[in-house]
């Protein structure tokens, strides 16, 4: 193996490490491991949740569920990545992701998934058009 193999390479996977890192890079508002809060969250950012959350959350922004965290709660945002636990309906109107540590009770709607070996997820399924209107996407049917 080359030089200019191993530097592709290197591009590349700092390349998957920086587009992973895209979804809640910045959280506008933090629930920090070992807080509990019950309760409704509604922020105009994003928002990143590390301990344990009860009620609902709905951002316009993203919603990341950090490992260890709990959430018992309706989560609606742009994109959500699970990391964590969370009981309750989620919405992304683009991307729901599930980590490896990750595990969804509940139903999801998104416009796009991505699910790791080792997820969980217990509920339905429903994938929605990019702009969030609910209709089949793109080369789907109804």
């Amino acid at each position: 193996m080359g030089e200019r193999d191993s530097e592709r390479k290197g591009r590349k996977v700092a390349w998957i490490k920086a587009e992973k890192a895209g979804i809640g890079e910045k959280a506008d508002s933090v629930l920090g491991k070992g807080a509990r809060f019950e309760g409704q969250l509604e922020s105009e950012g994003s928002v990143r949740l590390d301990g344990f959350f009860k009620g609902s959350i709905k951002a316009t922004g993203d919603v990341v569920v950090g490992e260890g965290a709990c959430v018992e709660a309706g989560i609606s945002g742009r994109n959500v990545l699970i990391a964590g636990e969370v009981h309750g309906q989620v919405a992304a109107r683009g991307k729901l992701e599930l980590t490896a540590t990750g595990k969804l009770y509940g139903n999801m709607e998104a416009a796009s998934l991505a699910v790791e070996e080792g997820a969980v997820f217990q509920g339905d399924c429903k994938m929605i058009a990019k702009d969030g209107s609910g209709g089949p996407v793109e080369g789907g049917s109804t």
